[in-house]
C-alpha cells in the first residue's frame, strides 16, 4: 500500500509538470516538416534536412567519434534535475556508472511482475525521469559542420551540451540528429540527456488495482502490448563533416533507369559552388552536375542514368545489392561523399495478388520486437542477426515490424538477407480523440514519425509495403480521415509508391474503410480469442466487400510455454498452439489468393506491460512466440516451416 501511495503522490506531482503533459509540445519541438525543393518533398527536422543514418562506411571527408561506453546515470523521481541543474553540476558521486547502449529496465533489482513496487527500486516498473551524462574531449574547431547523431532514445528526451538545452525530442526509437557546430568547445564538453517515460496506469481510488491512463498526443495513447523500454539503447556519435554536405541521397529504379536525388546543405557563411557526381557499378556513366548553393541554404540535384543490363535484381532468393557513391568537388578537389545502398526491384499490387519483379509472391511472415532477455532493447549486432537467423530458420520471407521504426541495422540486414518487410512507425490503439488530433495537426507525433520513417527507409529494397496503424478504433467518424491522411502522407513522400495497408482490428466490424487501402490488412485470432467457426464466413464476407484487392493477415497465433505438452484441445499447450496453426492454414489456403500474406504473431516470446503478465511465473513474458525468448523452438515452429501457400 505504501508503494501504491508513493506512486499516487508521484503521479500527482508529475501531472503538474509539462514533461508529463498530454500535449503536442514535445513533437512540435522537433520541427519535423516537409518542404518542396525543386518540386521534391524533403523532410526537415530541427530546421535542417533530415540526414542519412545508414552510411557507416569509411569516408575520408567525415569523422565519426563514438560516444558509447561509460556514462553516468541517475533516476530523478521527483523531477528536480532541471531545477538543480543536473546537466552541469560537478558532483556525480551519487550517480551510477553505466555502459551505453543502456536500458534502465535491466538494472539490478528489476522485477517485471511486481506491480506493488513502481519505484526506482524496481527499474522496469518505474515511469518517470532519469538522467544520463558523460564528458568528451575535442580539439581546436576544425571548420567542419558538427552534429550529434542518436540512433534512438525512447521516449521523451532533452539534450543538453555544456549546460545549454540543444534539443527536445519525442520519437520512440527513431534516429535523430542535432547540430552543435556553434555550441561545441575546445577541451572538455559535457553531454547530458534527461529522459522521460510516461506512466500508463494510475492506482484505483480504492487502492486495489490500476486504471489505464489514456493520452491524446503521445506515440502510445494506451499502454501497448509490449514493454516500453527506456534509456539510451542505441549508439550516440559525434560527426564532423564538410560545411557543404550531402545530407541524403534518395534513389529509385524504374524503366531500366536509376534516378537519384542529392539533398545538399551549406553551413558556410558564404555561397559555395562546385560539381556533383554519382557513381555505381550498376549504372552507365552519369554526367557531373554543377551546383551553386547560398550561405545557409539547401539545394536539390537530380541525376538519371541507364541501368546496366547485367545489374542484378533484388529478390528473397537472390538479394543483390548495389552501392551508389555521391561526391562533391570544388576546383577538382573532392570535399564530401555519401554512400547509399540500393536494390533493383519492383513490388506492386496486381488485382488480388502481390507481384515482386512482376512475379506473384506470397508474404509468409512473422513479427518480432527489439528485445533481449538480459539486455532489454539495448541490442548488439549479434542480437539483430539472431532475429533474422530465426526468421530464416522458420522459413519466413516477410517480417512485420510492428508499429515502430527499428534500428537502421534491421533494414540493412533484411536487404542483405532477402527478407521483405512491412515498414511501420506508430498508430497503436488510437481512439477518437487521438485520431482526430493526429489527423489535424501536421506536426503531431504520428505525422512526424511517418515523415521520418518513409524518408529514412525509402531506399531499402526489403521494405515492400507500409503499415499505417494497429487496431485503431474503427467504430467512429474520426477513423476514416485518419487512414486517408496516413495514406496521403505516404503517397506524398514515398518516391517508389509502395502499397499501403494497416492492421484493422476486424476485417468487417465497424468501418475499416479498406477502400482507402491498397491491400486489405487485418488481425484475427479465430480459435484462440474468438470462435474458430467464424474464420471462414469472416473471410468470405471480407472478400465480397473488398473485391479485386489482396488480403494480408498481419497478426494470428496462439500461445504456449515451452515444454508445456498436452492435448491439442488444451489451450496453452505447445500441442494446442501448433494444432491451431494447422487448422488455420487448412481454411486460409482455400482463399489464397486473394489472401496473399500471412503473419504469425510472433517469432519470439516478448515482454508486455499489460497486467496479464504481472505475476512471478510470467515475469513480464507473453508466450505467443514460436520460439521462447532464448530462441528455443516450440512445436508451432515446425508447423510454420512446412506451410506452403498458393500464389496463382
Amino acid at each position: 500500500m505504501k508503494a501504491i501511495f508513493s506512486l499516487f503522490l508521484l503521479a500527482s506531482l508529475v501531472c503538474e509538470a509539462d514533461d508529463f503533459a498530454d500535449g503536442p509540445e514535445f513533437s512540435h519541438s522537433m520541427e519535423i516538416e516537409t518542404r518542396k525543393l525543386d518540386g521534391f518533398p524533403v523532410v526537415f527536422h530541427y530546421g535542417e534536412i533530415r540526414p542519412d543514418f545508414a552510411d557507416l562506411s569509411e569516408n575520408p571527408h567525415r569523422t565519426r567519434i563514438s560516444l558509447d561506453g561509460n556514462w553516468h546515470f541517475r533516476f530523478d523521481p521527483e523531477n528536480i534535475g532541471r531545477t538543480e541543474q543536473w546537466h552541469s553540476i560537478p558532483d556525480l558521486s551519487t550517480w551510477t556508472e553505466v555502459t551505453v547502449p543502456h536500458c534502465w529496465d535491466m538494472m539490478e533489482g528489476g522485477r517485471f511482475w511486481d506491480w506493488s513496487d513502481l519505484s526506482t527500486n524496481n527499474p522496469p516498473m518505474y515511469d518517470g525521469v532519469a538522467w544520463y551524462r558523460r564528458d568528451f574531449e575535442t580539439g581546436q574547431p576544425s571548420g567542419k559542420h558538427q552534429r550529434l547523431e542518436f540512433l534512438g532514445v525512447p521516449h521523451r528526451v532533452r539534450v543538453f551540451l555544456n549546460g545549454e538545452l540543444l534539443a527536445t525530442h519525442e520519437g520512440g526509437g527513431q534516429p535523430f540528429s542535432v547540430n552543435l557546430t556553434s555550441k561545441i568547445r575546445k577541451g572538455t564538453n559535457t553531454l547530458a540527456l534527461q529522459i522521460i517515460r510516461l506512466p500508463n496506469f494510475r492506482p484505483k481510488e480504492s487502492g486495489k488495482g490500476f486504471d489505464e491512463i489514456e493520452y491524446t498526443h503521445t506515440r502510445h495513447p494506451k499502454e501497448p502490448d509490449n514493454w516500453p523500454y527506456a534509456g539510451i539503447p542505441r549508439s550516440v556519435t559525434l560527426i564532423a563533416e564538410s560545411l557543404v554536405t550531402i545530407r541524403k541521397t534518395q534513389i529509385r529504379t524504374r524503366d531500366n533507369r536509376l534516378e537519384a536525388i542529392l539533398c545538399l546543405s551549406n553551413y558556410d557563411t558564404k555561397a559555395r559552388q562546385g560539381t556533383a557526381l554519382i557513381h555505381s557499378k550498376a549504372i552507365e556513366t552519369s554526367e557531373p552536375l554543377p551546383f551553386e548553393i547560398p550561405a545557409g541554404g539547401h539545394r536539390l540535384l537530380r541525376f538519371s542514368a541507364p541501368l546496366k543490363k547485367a545489374a542484378a535484381r533484388w529478390s528473397p532468393d537472390h538479394p543483390a545489392l548495389h552501392q551508389l557513391t555521391a561526391t562533391l568537388s570544388e576546383s577538382g578537389t573532392t570535399f564530401d561523399q555519401l554512400g547509399t545502398t540500393f536494390g533493383i526491384r519492383s513490388f506492386r499490387v496486381d488485382g488480388s495478388r502481390f507481384l515482386l519483379n512482376d512475379q506473384p509472391i506470397f508474404l509468409k511472415g512473422v513479427a518480432f520486437y527489439e528485445e533481449h532477455p538480459t539486455r532489454g532493447n539495448a541490442l548488439t549486432e549479434e542480437d539483430h542477426r539472431n532475429f533474422f537467423e530465426l526468421t530464416q530458420d522458420a522459413k519466413a520471407n516477410f517480417v512485420r515490424l510492428h508499429v515502430a521504426e527499428r534500428h537502421p541495422l534491421t533494414y540493412q540486414l533484411a536487404d542483405q538477407l532477402g527478407v521483405m518487410l512491412c515498414g511501420e512507425w506508430g498508430g497503436f490503439w488510437y481512439r477518437e480523440k487521438a485520431m482526430e488530433a493526429q489527423t489535424k495537426d501536421s506536426k503531431s507525433i504520428f505525422q512526424s514519425l511517418a515523415r521520418c520513417a518513409v524518408w529514412d527507409l525509402m531506399n531499402h529494397p526489403s521494405v515492400v509495403i507500409w503499415g499505417l496503424h494497429n487496431e485503431c478504433h474503427q467504430f467512429c467518424p474520426e477513423y476514416e480521415p485518419f487512414v486517408k491522411m496516413g495514406h496521403e502522407l505516404v503517397d506524398q513522400h514515398d518516391w517508389q509508391q509502395r502499397p499501403v495497408t494497416w492492421a484493422a482490428w476486424h476485417p468487417h466490424m465497424g468501418k475499416p474503410h479498406f477502400e482507402h487501402a491498397d491491400a486489405v490488412g487485418f488481425n484475427e485470432y479465430r480459435g484462440a480469442m474468438d470462435p474458430f467457426e467464424k474464420l471462414e464466413p469472416d473471410l468470405k464476407r471480407t472478400i465480397e466487400e473488398n473485391p479485386n484487392k489482396p488480403l494480408i493477415i498481419l497478426e494470428n497465433g496462439g500461445w504456449s510455454h515451452l515444454g508445456n505438452r498436452g492435448s491439442p484441445s488444451q489451450k496453452g499447450t505447445e500441442d494446442w498452439q501448433a494444432h491451431l496453426l494447422t487448422r488455420q492454414h487448412e481454411v486460409l489456403t482455400r482463399f489464397a489468393p486473394p489472401l496473399s500474406g500471412y503473419t504469425y504473431w510472433l517469432l519470439l516470446d516478448y515482454r508486455s506491460r499489460k497486467t496479464y503478465t504481472g505475476n512471478k511465473e510470467s515475469n513480464g513474458w507473453s508466450r505467443m512466440g514460436m520460439y521462447n525468448e532464448f530462441g528455443q523452438p516450440k512445436l508451432v515452429r515446425d508447423v510454420f516451416r512446412d506451410l506452403t501457400w498458393p500464389t496463382n
